[in-house]
């Protein structure tokens, strides 16, 4: 089983990132940059993506809360307070896109939310070089990129997320 990582890193004021948590996850509208992002994918039998699903808790908060607390999916959260930045990780996060749909529903609620920032679901702890989802945050939008190696993503960002899960897997002992 290879799982990739999630490493989550967007600028948001501390008081929306609070009425995001405060949000019910809901199932999100099939735009074209899902469909897209969706097309580019190279996976074993594929199917369409006629339905996104949603986690099934009452609040976004809960969902973040479980996978912090499962130590299997060893995550870790931090919010600076200067920066008003919000960074999310998880060494063991997924091994398919089935199973991601309901993190990606998630984080397409941010817009709106999020300032800027970025989102990367990819094989970190297998060298790296494969992008499962690519999230860029700008002007008020969450948009799904079709890269789907790291050398597409701005080398800045790439190594932001490098450094962010070698420091986690360290404080973990699995590193």
């Amino acid at each position: 089983m290879e799982l990739d990582s999630l490493y989550i890193s967007i600028r948001i004021e501390k008081a929306r990132l609070n009425e995001f948590f405060a949000a019910q996850p809901i199932s999100p509208n099939n735009a074209a940059d899902w469909s897209q992002w969706w097309a580019s994918r190279q996976m074993y039998s594929k199917t369409a993506l006629e339905i996104i699903p949603s986690y099934s808790k009452v609040r976004i908060r809960e969902v973040f809360d479980n996978l912090l607390k499962d130590r299997f999916y060893g995550a870790k959260e931090h919010y600076d307070e200067e920066k008003q930045r919000w960074t999310f990780a998880a060494l063991n996060f997924s091994e398919n896109y089935h199973e991601i749909l309901p993190m990606l529903a998630l984080l397409k609620q941010l817009e709106g939310y999020a300032l800027d920032g970025f989102v990367l679901i990819f094989d970190w702890m297998w060298g790296g070089d494969t992008v499962m989802v690519y999230v860029d945050f700008k002007e008020d939008r969450a948009l799904f990129e079709t890269v789907t190696e790291s050398s597409e993503i701005e080398l800045k960002r790439f190594e932001e997320a490098d450094q962010y899960l070698q420091a986690l897997a360290e404080d973990l002992g699995a590193g």
